[in-house]
């Protein structure tokens, strides 16, 4: 593997972990060193996460790590509510049933990480769990635009819990295994009201944070 996507991997899954926070900066000659590299594959990496928006160099400053902006995220938010509730109004009770066992791997892998307090494993099986669900329309754009965004979701809520609230219960554990129960049932409509209250929820939250 080339060192720029060596160097790339290993610092976007340090921020994806929050071990470097919004408004941290970073040095080249110090990532150099960590990583074993020269400077050159540092700063062609850095390049693809500035794209995505994750850092941003600043001249003779270093290089800082940006946060999610609010507004982004409750944009996104919007967005793959949308996409869910398409999915959940269009496809076919079988086609779910084709992909439970997968879903209730995840979900089991996310309680197991909820009770050990593996913050990110519980938010990935979530995001997983969503995706599976996503999967079952065979939409190849649907899922295209939900990986556009799900790691800077990720990212948003792993620095959100780590700045404000690291003992923050996983209240969410309980929307996915009743969104699960009621795929088994054969109960979208039910599936589709509860996930609908929980994004209600969550978007609820983004706005008493962006005032």
């Amino acid at each position: 593997m080339p060192l720029v996507d060596i160097a790339y991997h290993q610092i976007r899954q340090k921020l994806l972990n929050g071990d470097y926070l919004p408004g941290a900066l970073l040095s080249e000659n110090e990532l150099a060193a960590e990583l074993n590299m020269s400077r050159t594959p540092i700063r062609d990496a850095m390049t693809l996460l500035s794209r995505e928006g994750f850092v941003e160099t600043l001249k003779k400053r270093g290089i800082l790590v940006k946060g999610v902006d609010v507004n982004e995220l409750y944009d996104m938010f919007d967005l793959l509510t949308a996409l869910y509730v398409h999915v959940l109004d269009t496809v076919e009770p079988q086609q779910y049933k084709d992909e439970l066992a997968v879903m209730k791997e995840q979900l089991d892998r996310l309680i197991e990480a909820s009770e050990e307090r593996r913050y990110r494993e519980y938010y990935e099986n979530g995001l997983l769990f969503m995706r599976t669900m996503l999967a079952t329309s065979q939409n190849r754009c649907i899922l295209q635009t939900f990986d556009t965004y799900k790691d800077k979701i990720l990212y948003f809520v792993m620095v959100h819990r780590t700045f404000n609230n690291p003992n923050r219960p996983y209240k969410s554990r309980k929307m996915y295994a009743e969104v699960y129960r009621m795929l088994t049932e054969d109960n979208i409509p039910g599936a589709r009201k509860v996930f609908l209250e929980s994004m209600r929820n969550i978007c609820e939250e983004l706005v008493r944070m962006m005032r």
